[in-house]
């Protein structure tokens, strides 16, 4: 069987333990963007098992490229938090089966006390801030903040984000998606643009950290299992993610790999320091206030890019 997975996820996830428990040996390939799942969908070589974020699943869908697997009853959706139940990028939950999630908000020391995004895009005079290396998270922040959805992608809503970019730029001295937990640590920066779980991590290595997710909401990831249409043994796919739904492997995405997970069996066998963490496992509330994103058209996404290039180069 060929999995295609996110970083972090082969341990984190369990997945060698689940293809030992249904006797299937597993090759793993690690790719780093929705975008690299893609290319290699496309390489012309079978594969079983994919963990598309939610707008890819959304797209997947739509190119006819992702199995139905809601008839298959060994999937038990009664272990996810309602929260996640029927999502926009799959509201029949026929594709896809949610398997991690955090939210995009700031990592930030002692120093600064962000409670609303225009901390963060209009810092203080001699704050500096990071930002990720990820243009659907950099503008959704940007949007949001202009009170507009993370989606929008007319040209009104790029120039407003433009603006705001434009203006937060001499203040910026970090930039990555590799290393966005190292420069808060450091003391490079005063807050970073973070997602959650690595955040959860170096706050524990470091309890002087916060993270904060702004007053006026922020992005949502949940990073799902798929079996793509063309999945050589459906059957065993299914077999493999109902494994991985099992509790006891279901904890170690929280445990080894510092992912959420949305399984309330597995979050009740952790130890409190991880059951009770406000950032891995934020109140309802909180999670009803963001927003995840969508897919967009060729256009939309072309004129997104540019923008980025031309405010971030």
């Amino acid at each position: 069987m060929r999995a295609i997975v996110w970083p972090g996820m082969p341990d984190g996830l369990g997945l060698e333990r689940a293809a030992a428990a249904i006797g299937r040996p597993l090759e793993i390939e690690v790719i780093s963007s929705n975008e690299d799942l893609e290319l290699l969908m496309d390489d012309g070589r079978p594969c079983d098992l994919i963990f598309p974020s939610d707008y890819l699943v959304e797209k997947l869908v739509a190119e006819g490229r992702l199995r139905d697997i809601s008839g298959d009853r060994r999937i038990d959706r009664d272990l996810l938090a309602e929260w996640c139940r029927h999502p926009a990028y799959d509201p029949d939950e026929r594709f896809a089966i949610p398997f991690a999630f955090g939210l995009t908000g700031l990592l930030h020391d002692g120093s600064v006390s962000p409670s609303s995004w225009s901390d963060f895009f209009d810092p203080e005079g001699g704050v500096k801030v990071g930002l990720l290396d990820e243009v659907r998270e950099v503008l959704g922040a940007a949007l949001i903040l202009a009170g507009r959805s993370p989606n929008r992608m007319d040209g009104e809503s790029l120039a407003e984000a433009a603006r705001i970019l434009r203006r937060q730029r001499p203040a910026v001295a970090s930039r990555s998606s590799d290393d966005f937990t190292g420069p808060v640590e450091r003391g490079e920066v005063s807050m970073h643009l973070a997602w959650s779980g690595p955040a959860s991590m170096a706050i524990h290595r470091s309890p002087g950290l916060r993270f904060t997710v702004p007053r006026e909401g922020a992005l949502l990831w949940v990073t799902t299992a798929s079996v793509p249409a063309g999945a050589p043994d459906p059957d065993a796919s299914v077999e493999l993610i109902a494994a991985l739904m099992e509790p006891g492997i279901a904890a170690l995405a929280v445990e080894n790999g510092g992912y959420s997970s949305p399984n309330t069996a597995a979050r009740d066998l952790l130890r409190d320091e991880l059951r009770e963490d406000p950032v891995l496992f934020p109140p309802v509330e909180q999670i009803r206030r963001c927003q995840t994103t969508t897919s967009l058209s060729a256009a939309e996404e072309r004129a997104m890019l540019d923008l980025w290039e031309l405010e971030t180069t």
